[in-house]
C-alpha cells in the first residue's frame, strides 16, 4: 500500500511500553478521534521546552524526560502510531503565525494514514491539526530522513553558512 513504507522503525522511532500505553488512545473505531486523542496524551506527558533534548534524541529517551520539542512530538506520536500498524511520518516545514508574529525556526508534525481519508496531520506542539498556515518542505520516516538540507562539505576550515528564513503572508493585489 500507499504508506506501507511508513511502518518502519528508525533508531528515533522505536517503541517502548510507555509509548504502547499512549497509542492505546488511538485504537478504536474512530481513528479521527483516537489520533486526536494520541495527540493530547502526548503533550499532556511532554512539556514543549527548548534546547532540552539532542538533535536525534529517540522517542523514547524523550518521553521518559518528559519535556522535548516539535520534532520530540512528532518522533512520539509516530512511535506510538507504528506500534499498533498505522503508517505514520514525519512532516519538517514552517508554520506562518498569527498577528504578523516572524516564524524563527523549522516547525515539525506528524502525519498518518487513515483509511478513507489519506495522510491526516496533527501538531502535537500546538496540540491541533495543521490548517494551510502550515508550509510543508520535506516528509520522511523521522527527523533524519526528512531533513530540508543535507550535505558534506569537504574543506575550508573557517567557512560558516548562516541561512535566515522568514515567514510572512504575501499581500497579493488583484489587477482588474
Amino acid at each position: 500500500t500507499q504508506g506501507s513504507l511508513y511502518t518502519r522503525l528508525t533508531p528515533l522511532t522505536q517503541s517502548n511500553q510507555a509509548i504502547r500505553r499512549l497509542a492505546a488512545n488511538a485504537e478504536g473505531h474512530d481513528k479521527i478521534a483516537g489520533f486526536h486523542a494520541l495527540m493530547h496524551a502526548i503533550r499532556d506527558k511532554v512539556d514543549y521546552k527548548v534546547g532540552v533534548t539532542e538533535t536525534h534524541a529517540p522517542a523514547t529517551a524523550v518521553l521518559a524526560a518528559g519535556e522535548g520539542v516539535c520534532q520530540d512530538h512528532a518522533h512520539i506520536f509516530i512511535a506510538a502510531a507504528r506500534s499498533i500498524g498505522v503508517p505514520a511520518r514525519y512532516v519538517s516545514g514552517y508554520l506562518l503565525l498569527e498577528d504578523e508574529q516572524a516564524s524563527e525556526a523549522h516547525h515539525a508534525w506528524a502525519e498518518v494514514m487513515i483509511n478513507g481519508l489519506g495522510w491526516t496531520g496533527f501538531d502535537i506542539s500546538n496540540a491541533m491539526c495543521p490548517t494551510d498556515r502550515y508550509i510543508r518542505l520535506t516528509v520522511g520516516l523521522d527527523s533524519r530522513s526528512a531533513a530540508p538540507i543535507r550535505g558534506i562539505r569537504f574543506g575550508g576550515l573557517e567557512e560558516n553558512l548562516h541561512v535566515e528564513v522568514d515567514v510572512a503572508q504575501a499581500a497579493f493585489q488583484q489587477q482588474q
